[in-house]
């Protein structure tokens, strides 16, 4: 089966920390009533989706990013300033797509941290350098690259659930058919039986998957899926949208942009 996916990756609406441009990690800050405004456009564009499965960051910015957008939530769409960011269900809510926590430097600006030695070495070669009581750049990438791999299988055991229970259709669509003697009706459970399926071999099998994470994990992504693509090449501001279409070649994703 060649599976490929079209990707929508949401960064969180803006928070204070975004305003005051200061390093946000782990620490788990609301959006701003502004930054909620702004998110009815991308609420307004998932109107018409039907998304297959649904990954949210754990912390408090993303789960209210996500009550606003989701057309069919039953949330308010601009939660008041004392919401918590309530749990959808169905949606699953990963901490693998948490932010890189940035351990001291939480909470600083560019200008607070510029004269430590250690943070300029960060910026230069974040592969190189941990920030103190942080989270290394090898782990951050390899809990991306763990999420990205078990994408991948979730969807594949979705597509098996559903192979299976079409196949159950067919066969009952089929019985019927041949206890009525009715060759007409029996083509035509086989037709409907096809159209419902998702389909084996070599059909392609095309889905769409909405995730709501955080800047840091989406440019990661897009340097983990897109050809020749730098982690900082990749820019999204708080409450807009990043859409990739990927295709798994068998041992990851490989993907190109469909929106900048």
């Amino acid at each position: 089966m060649d599976m490929r996916i079209t990707l929508h990756l949401v960064r969180h609406g803006r928070t204070l920390w975004n305003e005051e441009r200061r390093y946000l990690g782990h620490e788990d800050q609301g959006i701003l009533v502004e930054g909620r405004q702004q998110l009815l456009a991308l609420r307004e564009r998932f109107c018409t989706g039907q998304f297959v499965r649904i990954y949210c960051s754990d912390l408090l910015r993303c789960r209210q990013t996500l009550n606003v957008i989701l057309p069919d939530s039953t949330m308010s769409v601009i939660p008041d300033d004392e919401d918590p960011g309530r749990f959808i269900p169905g949606v699953e809510y990963d901490p693998r797509l948490r932010e890189l926590d940035f351990g001291d430097w939480e909470g600083n600006t560019y200008e607070d941290l510029k004269s430590d030695i250690s943070y300029r070495r960060w910026i230069d070669n974040p592969a190189e350098v941990t920030p103190p009581n942080g989270e290394s750049w090898e782990a951050f990438c390899s809990r991306i690259q763990g999420f990205l791999t078990g994408l991948y299988l979730d969807l594949k055991e979705l597509l098996h659930v559903e192979e299976a229970l079409d196949t159950l259709v067919q066969a009952e669509a089929e019985a019927e058919a041949e206890a009525e003697a009715e060759a007409e009706a029996e083509a035509e459970a086989e037709a409907e039986a096809k159209r419902a399926g998702y389909g084996c071999g070599t059909q392609r099998v095309e889905l769409d998957v909405l995730v709501v994470t955080h800047g840091g994990v989406i440019r990661q992504i897009a340097a983990a899926t897109l050809p020749d693509t730098e982690f900082w090449e990749t820019q999204v501001s708080p409450g807009e949208e990043l859409k990739l279409q990927l295709t798994w070649d068998g041992e990851r994703w490989q993907g190109v942009r469909l929106s900048e």
